[in-house]
């Protein structure tokens, strides 16, 4: 998304209310209806599905404005339930003024459109990487994707900017969480990556990509 329709999306939801939720709070379940669309302002969330016991988080660290657009604009229930993994802070819009501002501006309208189908393909990609690779890979594949979303570039170095659980990696990647902090250890003794006061720091990110196959 441009930077001028993004400032134009902030001004707008700088309006409205802001909520805090604490970490480990869920703030909305599947199959509640969504008058509400929650847009990050600060703060990492999952959005995951339970089938029995099992739990399967998007590979989305900011699920919040997918899933606003997909239930606001496309009519599409929320099939997801939405969990704070750090404390997070969110704008509060009522649906039909998100959709509403939306819509009235071609550029925005067209510009979110494409961010929801950007966001579709990358999901697209990720599940077929996370499917078809071995642990190491899925785990590999997760980390790159974090990195991409989330992480801060220092010199030669990428900054994770919050620690990652590893229960949600694990959620993420169809494995156990004793595998995803294998796995982790692993990268961290053949000098990939390193943990810095808590927080993942990648030295190698290409290495990490190879490994990956992206």
């Amino acid at each position: 998304m441009n930077d001028k329709i993004k400032k134009q999306l902030e001004s707008f939801f700088s309006q409205f209310e802001v909520i805090k939720y604490k970490k480990g709070q869920v703030l909305f379940r599947s199959g509640e209806d969504l008058n509400t669309a929650y847009i990050e302002k600060s703060g990492f969330l999952r959005a995951y599905v339970i089938n029995g016991e099992k739990e399967t988080s998007l590979p989305n660290l900011k699920p919040l404005f997918f899933c606003a657009g997909m239930n606001g604009l496309h009519k599409k229930p929320n099939r997801y339930f939405v969990e704070a993994i750090t404390a997070v802070e969110l704008w509060a819009v009522p649906m039909n003024e998100f959709v509403k501002f939306i819509e009235k501006d071609e550029n925005i309208l067209n510009e979110v459109n494409k961010k929801l189908i950007d966001e579709l393909s990358d999901l697209s990609i990720t599940w077929r990487q996370i499917v078809a690779a071995d642990a190491e890979g899925k785990v590999a594949g997760l980390i790159c994707l974090i990195a991409k979303d989330v992480g801060e570039k220092k010199g030669n170095e990428i900054l994770i900017k919050f620690n990652t659980p590893h229960r949600v990696l694990a959620s993420m990647a169809g494995l156990t969480r004793e595998t995803v902090t294998l796995q982790i250890l692993k990268f961290q003794k053949q000098g990939y990556l390193y943990n810095k006061k808590r927080t993942m720091v990648i030295k190698n990110i290409e290495k990490i990509k190879e490994i990956a196959r992206i």
